[in-house]
């Protein structure tokens, strides 16, 4: 088959004034066709920058030339990519007609995983090389041309923020312009691309065309299911390592040199990146698929499952979700612990502090076994188990709301009484989760303990939130709240972005996010939300990974990634439709900009109840959203001045701080360097019994003597009764 060029170039037929162009090139006739767009926009004055890849086979970047190249390094070879060539060639031409259709099915998966491993590398050569990523945005392109024959070159203009334009003869099938592209396509008279029927097709063709649509879209969307949790490991961020991250370039910042010990399948921890941070990279026995595999089973369940399902059901199945994490989790223990040489390299080089996520187990561990002080950063644990049990923390249910329970501190007696069972059933679950890692802690530290027991021994808690979100509640002097650490003032936007956000004049936009974990939904629901936006007069900016919902308004844009950041501080920004996430929430507090809450599953409903209480969100359950719920929470807190007043103060409660939650953050991380700890914060509850901690051994001594005086007055009052009650008889008997 040889591939021709469709060329569709967004541009006025007349001449514009010189541009910026980069372009992302493919190999072969796709280079050829690609050339004569480049010498008719160089012709028109326009300056072409091509990024290629130091392995090229038909790109020849040393050549004197009008073009700009800007070269990255792979990992193979010229002589690596021409061998791969030739075996697809070889296959198709000599091997594939004398194979059956398994048999050639089995050899051009097998040419296709070399392809992806190279592919990727070639990816990784661009996108995580920040130094050349910053060139690129400096150069400050107007578009970016690429074929979509080679993966990346639309999330390189995303990571530049500029639009892109695709080049391209097809794809198998039409799959990409079918699904990605919405081009219709009817098989009953549109011949799917490779099965050389016309547009006159029989009744057998029609149904062979019919095979042939479904069957590549299945072969398609096998071979983006390996490419999708990358976009999303280089478009998204778990919100734990965002959060990680502004301390990390905060302690650079200030000189000091960080390691990160990351295991190989991290999700959001690039480490082949060149960065300052130094990585410590451990093998594990499962892969970034099996890795995205398990937070996608996560969200499914909490989204689409749980609403649907009794609480048994639902317990059962988050019991093997729980289970299948806990195995991945110890296999990443495994990983570095009973690595000998990587601890005895982490221990030659003489950290002062470990700083840790508790949310993943070990970390505690891995600094005893270091001999070092550590902290902990989380937001919470559900039903502050960790921090009551493990860090000694107060949280009376009479009036502190324990988290996930969706109540505020004026709680109604019921309310209360449901406070007090969520306390205990979040323990009970808690228990049992960790009575799987006890043995494992005992094992690795080489003396009997528990997972709770080593979780209490941290030096620092740094709790993600603050007063402008908590309600008003104990805290102990080792748990500093350093809530909206990574928030920031807003950078301009894209020039696309910002004349879009320019045109929706006196009405504003609205952003509208459900977090980098939640990539698409059904069909229904999308044009249930499409539907809703397109009722209001602002325009709206949606963060949507997903298929184009038919019902999406001319007032509506779909963005793969957005500078949440910097439109969140944009001055048109009327509302923010989010998820409940604490890093957006926070984001929406430092800017001051009133939400719609949509919460999905986790942490998020809680958020929204704090939000809400707090008078500057509407709630709204997306199991049973309608379109006009939609319309009419964004009317009411747009329109409606008490929720714009009321973030605009809980905004100002949280700018009014000596320090900024990121300064905190690193006082307290320097503060335990300098002093070797802080044992002196801890309190001696930790060295408390639980009937030492309720002073239950005072009541139970109080009681006995309560009881023996009792005891005694009674026997007393009896004795002198009796004793009476003899004189008077022998009196009696005298007279």
């Amino acid at each position: 088959m040889q591939l021709g060029l469709l060329f569709v170039l967004l541009f006025f037929y007349q001449r514009a004034a010189p541009e910026n162009i980069l372009i992302w090139p493919a190999e072969g006739s796709h280079w050829i066709n690609a050339k004569s767009i480049i010498n008719e926009l160089i012709a028109r004055g326009h300056n072409v920058t091509v990024a290629v890849n130091s392995a090229s086979l038909f790109v020849n970047y040393s050549e004197p030339s009008p073009v700009q190249f800007e070269v990255f390094q792979v990992p193979f070879t010229i002589v690596d990519n021409d061998a791969f060539f030739n075996d697809l060639i070889e296959f198709w031409t000599n091997e594939k007609p004398f194979l059956s259709h398994w048999g050639a099915y089995r050899k051009f998966s097998k040419i296709m995983e070399n392809a992806k491993k190279m592919r990727r590398e070639v990816c990784d050569g661009l996108l995580k090389n920040d130094k050349l990523l910053e060139r690129l945005r400096e150069s400050a392109f107007k578009v970016l041309l690429s074929d979509p024959a080679c993966c990346c070159g639309d999330i390189l203009a995303l990571k530049l923020g500029i639009p892109f334009i695709f080049s391209l003869r097809f794809s198998p099938g039409f799959v990409a312009e079918r699904l990605c592209g919405q081009l219709p396509a009817p098989p009953s008279y549109v011949p799917t691309s490779l099965s050389e029927f016309s547009d006159k097709m029989s009744f057998p063709e029609r149904v062979q065309n019919v095979f042939y649509t479904f069957m590549y879209q299945w072969i398609v969307e096998e071979i983006w299911s390996y490419w999708n949790s990358y976009y999303s490991e280089v478009l998204a961020e778990g919100s734990h390592w965002i959060n990680a991250k502004s301390i990390i370039n905060e302690l650079i910042a200030r000189g000091h040199n960080v390691t990160v010990a990351v295991n190989s399948a991290s999700l959001f921890v690039n480490y082949s990146e060149p960065s300052p941070v130094q990585f410590e990279v451990f093998e594990v026995p499962f892969t970034i698929v099996d890795n995205d595999g398990l937070l996608n089973d996560i969200v499914e369940f909490w989204t689409n499952e749980k609403p649907f399902l009794s609480h048994w059901g639902a317990y059962r199945k988050f019991s093997k979700i729980v289970e299948n994490a806990n195995k991945m989790m110890r296999e990443v223990c495994d990983g570095v612990l009973k690595n000998d040489k990587l601890l005895e390299r982490l221990r030659e080089s003489a950290f002062k502090v470990l700083l840790s996520d508790p949310a993943y187990y070990c970390g505690d561990i891995l600094a005893l076994k270091l001999g070092i002080p550590f902290i902990f950063s989380l937001r919470f644990s559900p039903g502050f188990v960790a921090e009551r049990l493990c860090g000694q923390l107060p949280a009376p249910p009479s009036y502190v709301p324990t988290s996930l329970s969706e109540f505020s501190d004026k709680m109604s007696f019921p309310e209360r009484v449901q406070n007090v069972f969520y306390t205990f059933m979040y323990q009970w679950i808690f228990e049992e989760i960790w009575s799987y890692w006890n043995s494992y802690y005992s094992e690795v530290l080489g003396e009997p303990t528990t997972l709770c027991e080593t979780m209490g021994k941290a030096d620092i808690w740094l709790i993600r939130t603050y007063w402008d979100f908590e309600f008003p509640r104990p805290l102990l002097p080792n748990f500093v709240f350093v809530g909206g650490l990574h928030c920031r003032p807003a950078n301009p936007l894209p020039q696309e972005m910002e004349e879009f956000v320019q045109s929706s004049g006196e009405h504003g936009i609205v952003i509208f996010s459900l977090g980098s974990l939640v990539r698409n939904l059904t069909d229904e629901k999308a044009n249930l939300l499409a539907e809703a936006l397109g009722q209001i007069p602002q325009k709206v900016i949606w963060r949507y990974a997903g298929k184009k919902p038919r019902t999406l308004a001319s007032n509506t844009r779909l963005y793969d990634w957005l500078p949440q950041n910097d439109l969140l501080g944009h001055p048109k920004t009327r509302a923010f439709i989010t998820h409940g996430g604490t890093n957006g929430i926070y984001e929406a507090i430092y800017h001051g900009i009133p939400m719609v809450g949509i919460p999905l599953f986790a942490d998020q409903p809680d958020n929204l109840a704090h939000m809400k209480v707090k008078g500057v969100a509407e709630v709204l359950n997306f199991a049973t959203l309608r379109a006009q719920d939609l319309v009419d929470a964004l009317n009411t807190v747009i329109n409606g001045t008490r929720y714009k007043e009321n973030v605009m103060k809980l905004s100002r409660i949280h700018h009014d701080q000596l320090l900024t939650p990121l300064e905190r953050s690193v006082y307290w991380i320097e503060f335990v360097m300098r002093h070797g700890g802080a044992k002196h914060l801890r309190p001696a509850a930790h060295s408390l019994s639980w009937y030492q901690y309720h002073c239950l051994d005072v009541v139970a001594l109080l009681t006995a003597c309560l009881a023996a005086f009792i005891f005694l007055f009674t026997k007393c009052c009896l004795y002198c009764c009796r004793t009476c009650k003899c004189k008077k008889v022998q009196k009696n008997k005298t007279q």
